[in-house]
């Protein structure tokens, strides 16, 4: 299932609603909040990872490069989600032959392998891309064909990659828990995440 695939992982963003320190570097249950989605099929032979971060961002660059990913620079993290996942795109679809691409969160430390693996089943049954979704809100982690590259690829600001899924035909979703697709934007979400692995 994944066979040609790449992993993109966003990690540029500025961490604005976290205060001074870095919230992808901060701690929870012993481990950067990064690490965890860094390690998201870890032992998956093959699949190519790539990871874009900030220009100052040497933390997270240094996890995920002893994480094997190749780390790609955004000069303009201020420009939002869209831009990032754009820079990610244009670098996997020119420099590789990937067929298909994995787009996980720097900021989701609760995604697991079975859930991807689910996404990857889904989208091998004639699917043309699957987003997660819970409760009704779709998110990431999302994976799309080499098909939606190039609109992938010309994002700007805010718009991330379900402006592309809700273009595409036969696209599909993987309903899971809401746990799962937590994000971490404040210190409350890493409390409560906290909580949630101590529970």
């Amino acid at each position: 299932m994944f066979d040609q695939a790449s992993i993109l992982l966003l990690a540029s963003g500025l961490s604005s609603r976290f205060g001074v320190e870095d919230k992808l570097m901060a701690d929870l249950n012993g481990r950067p909040v990064l690490s965890y989605p860094a390690r998201v099929l870890g032992s998956e032979p093959g699949i190519r990872r790539f990871a874009i971060v900030g220009a100052c961002q040497e933390a997270r660059k240094a996890l995920l490069e002893a994480h094997g990913f190749r780390v790609v620079t955004n000069p303009v993290p201020e420009k939002g989600q869209g831009r990032s996942l754009a820079i990610g795109m244009e670098h996997i679809r020119d420099t590789t032959n990937s067929d298909k691409v994995l787009i996980l969160l720097g900021d989701m430390p609760f995604v697991t392998d079975a859930l991807v693996t689910c996404l990857a089943a889904t989208l091998a049954r004639d699917a043309s891309a699957v987003m997660s979704e819970a409760n009704g809100v779709l998110s990431p982690p999302a994976m799309f064909r080499r098909s939606a590259f190039d609109r992938l690829a010309s994002l700007e600001g805010d718009r991330g990659a379900r402006s592309v899924f809700d273009q595409l035909p036969e696209a599909r979703v993987v309903a899971t828990d809401a746990v799962m697709l937590t994000d971490i934007d404040d210190r409350n979400d890493l409390q409560r995440a906290e909580e949630r692995m101590h529970g």
